[in-house]
């Protein structure tokens, strides 16, 4: 008895180990396999007509604020988790932030899911200044717009600097499946250079008390030297390795490093105290 195209579709489809797909992963596996369902003078947009009526899979838009940008259509096979989506939002995409800081059990989560793709390599600033950091760190911090939602998550897509996936390991998130996501050392240097990306310094402060005994102080150092950012973010690492009770020998390494500037915790604090010893701004509420 001859199949009925549909249900080769659904035979082929429960056979693929992907769950979801980019519009032109679709629109290729259907234009390969139209001749062997006997269907080879089906147009790819029919077939698709098929596949979404049939419910084999199911299209998934995720719309930018005002539709600012041209939304992202995903097709989705089967039970998927917002993990999942999350990645193939990006091609070469990982989990990171706040986001990271919830997978290693650092932070409760948010209702936003940071996703990072490294930029191109390009060359690092020129020598900082006081003047410089004191100016850069006065306003509150710029975020990304790239911002999406489907079906009440939002998507935040972050194009970070090139690390070569310095710290970026694999790990089971809350649901099961196992993703690319920034280890626990470079999730705790990524919030402190971008505090709002993990809810704020509030939440930060409170991440590296969760985790402080639970990392690799000499693997973070080697993670800091790696991602060689241009301001001296050791002092606000040491400074909160230090709060939340971490030895004086492991916090000692990163005051090794180096103190030639006044540094800040957190960018556009209204009332700030310092600290001597790391010559460090940081908001007084945590006082």
């Amino acid at each position: 008895m001859k199949i009925k195209p549909s249900k080769l579709l659904k035979r082929h489809l429960n056979h693929l180990p992907r769950r979801i797909f980019w519009p032109s992963e679709i629109a290729q596996f259907l234009s390969e396999h139209r001749q062997q369902w006997d269907m080879p003078n089906v147009s790819i947009e029919e077939l698709l007509k098929i596949l979404l009526h049939q419910k084999f899979v199911i299209r998934a838009e995720f719309t930018s604020k005002n539709n600012k940008y041209d939304p992202i259509i995903r097709y989705i096979r089967g039970e998927h988790s917002t993990a999942e989506l999350a990645l193939s939002l990006q091609r070469d995409s990982f989990l990171s932030h706040g986001t990271a800081l919830t997978m290693h059990g650092m932070a409760a989560p948010e209702k936003i899911i940071y996703v990072n793709r490294e930029q191109s390599p390009k060359d690092r600033p020129d020598g900082i200044t006081q003047t410089g950091i004191r100016l850069a760190f006065r306003n509150k911090q710029r975020q990304s717009k790239y911002v999406f939602t489907h079906s009440t998550v939002k998507y935040m897509l972050l194009n970070g600097k090139h690390t070569g996936r310095a710290g970026v390991t694999r790990a089971k998130a809350p649901s099961g499946e196992t993703v690319d996501v920034t280890d626990k050392e470079r999730t705790l240097i990524d919030v402190i250079v971008r505090p709002a990306y993990a809810g704020g310094i509030g939440r930060v402060v409170d991440a590296y008390a969760m985790g402080v005994n639970g990392i690799d102080v000499d693997h973070m150092i080697d993670l800091l030297q790696r991602l060689d950012h241009a301001y001296p973010y050791h002092q606000a690492i040491g400074f909160l390795l230090e709060r939340a009770g971490r030895s004086h020998v492991d916090c000692n390494k990163f005051e090794a490093l180096g103190k030639e500037f006044d540094f800040y915790l957190d960018y556009g604090m209204n009332r700030s105290a310092f600290n001597k010893k790391w010559r460090l701004h940081y908001p007084a509420v945590l006082d």
